[in-house]
């Protein structure tokens, strides 16, 4: 309760509260500016290619939904965050983003403007084997493409000796009404240390299609056979199966809220 001496603020007061908070924001990126500045003389990441790092994105995304709270929808806070980690990493090496537009590109150019801001530039290709292509052929550049039904068993071309494999499942935070909600995947070419090897991306090649359940499908065609991309947790994969990629495991924040409603 407030002591009886407190005055409610004013409307102005309110305001003059909320300028410092923008003006301290806006420090605090242009202090984490000077940091990447010195990071990239450190590592020299503009001659070096790629500074997309999807397994320090994923803790970044794990700490904002370990403590965000109030008014401000989730989808705003990750968007923002999205923007600024995006942002910087175009600064420490200049990339683009290849799309598949086979489909129609409207719904993974917002995916690619929510998780990557405007900065970046968006480059649409006419499949997604051409997207495939177009990220071989770059030095850091990243692909997106959109998950489901397929015409064709594009993950095949993944998983050649240095060319683009998978990198991250989109979205990675699963929560009612989020935007830009296309699942799908990002290809880069290896990354190293960077990459994050909690869920592995294999093909499957089948006479029929497998009994459902048997796999977490995330893509998948039919012509004389069954092929699909899965996803398999790395722990459970034999020693030396051929993968095509491995990437964080999402979190869907709709199953946790189902699970907190039943528990209590």
């Amino acid at each position: 309760m407030r002591p009886m001496t407190e005055q409610p603020k004013s409307l102005d007061d309110l305001r003059a509260e909320i300028d410092r908070l923008d003006e301290t924001m806006h420090r605090l990126l242009i202090e984490r500016g000077a940091i990447i500045d010195a990071l990239i003389r450190v590592k020299r990441t503009g001659e070096t290619g790629s500074a997309f790092r999807p397994g320090r994105e994923a803790d970044m995304m794990r700490r904002l939904v370990s403590r965000h709270s109030g008014r401000l929808p989730f989808s705003a806070v990750e968007h923002i965050w999205r923007t600024i980690i995006s942002g910087f990493t175009h600064v420490q090496a200049p990339y683009s983003v290849h799309i598949d537009g086979a489909g129609g590109d409207a719904s993974l150019r917002d995916l690619a403007r929510f998780q990557m801001g405007f900065d970046v530039p968006v480059l649409v290709e006419d499949s997604p084997e051409k997207v495939i292509e177009a990220v071989a052929g770059s030095q850091g550049n990243l692909g997106l493409i959109a998950l489901g039904k397929s015409r064709s068993a594009w993950w095949e071309a993944l998983g050649k000796p240095g060319g683009p494999v998978i990198m991250a499942r989109l979205p990675f935070l699963i929560y009612a009404g989020r935007p830009a909600a296309t699942p799908a995947v990002v290809i880069a070419k290896p990354l190293g240390d960077a990459a994050v090897d909690e869920v592995a991306a294999v093909a499957a090649d089948f006479a029929s299609a497998p009994q459902e359940g048997m796999f977490d499908v995330m893509a998948e065609t039919f012509t004389d056979r069954w092929r699909g991309l899965v996803a398999v947790p790395s722990a459970s994969l034999p020693e030396g199966a051929p993968r095509l990629g491995s990437f964080a495991r999402p979190i869907d924040l709709m199953a946790r809220v189902d699970a907190v409603a039943v528990a209590g």
